[in-house]
């Protein structure tokens, strides 16, 4: 009998495909990637009056709670504010980000600057990836997939806008809107669901997917 139940665990461990047995690589690890949440203070960004929601406040939430998911990972994050400190310009936000990761004598694998769209309308919705450079493409699509494919909102593409922080410092960045903050839907569903877990998750996951297919530099 104890022959017989031998040759069966034998047989289910062989069955067992080789690359399923070896240890999966986290793409994370290791990582210098800095964070911009958009807008601060008195720049509220998008508003949305009727659950007195402002962008610059969904902004920051996303971008804190991704910063632990990351570090949980083994990156190192860090982030252009903390809080709803003033940065005088968009170029300052790149400034303070690449001395961030100096401090850490390494420079920035990627940065990405969070955003949520805003419409006059309360029903319009759509997620959007913003980038600026040609090197910047891998990285704008993989959020973008990510986003489209975790919300299933309208997908509002790409733009290639020489705007925002993605055209300073010539680090590999992007820029996200994943929802419309404007949208009422999106707005009870941040303060009173999962909206933020599932976009942290989303962002994570295109992340992840960067690291793990991005172009290989030529040395």
């Amino acid at each position: 009998m104890k022959k017989l139940v031998f040759g069966l665990m034998l047989v289910v461990l062989m069955a067992i495909p080789l690359g399923n047995a070896r240890a999966v690589t986290n793409p994370i690890e290791g990582k210098m990637i800095a964070l911009d949440a958009g807008h601060e203070g008195t720049d509220t960004g998008a508003y949305n009056s009727a659950y007195n929601l402002a962008e610059n406040d969904v902004n920051l939430a996303v971008v804190l709670s991704l910063k632990t998911k990351l570090e949980l990972a083994g990156a190192t994050v860090v982030l252009t504010r903390e809080g709803n400190e003033t940065i005088d310009s968009r170029k300052s936000r790149v400034d303070i980000a690449k001395e961030k990761c100096a401090s850490y004598s390494k420079e920035c694998d990627i940065l990405i600057s969070v955003h949520h769209n805003g419409s006059y309308s309360p029903v319009t919705d759509g997620t959007m990836v913003i980038y600026n450079e040609k090197q910047d493409k891998p990285l704008a699509f993989a959020l973008h997939d990510s986003l489209v494919n975790s919300f299933g909102l309208p997908d509002l593409g790409y733009d290639n806008g020489g705007y925002g922080i993605t055209v300073h410092g010539h680090l590999v960045s992007a820029l996200t809107e994943s929802y419309f903050v404007t949208n009422n839907n999106e707005a009870y569903q941040f303060l009173y669901g999962n909206r933020n877990g599932q976009e942290v998750q989303a962002l994570y996951d295109g992340i992840s997917y960067y690291f793990l297919n991005k172009p290989t530099k030529r040395k």
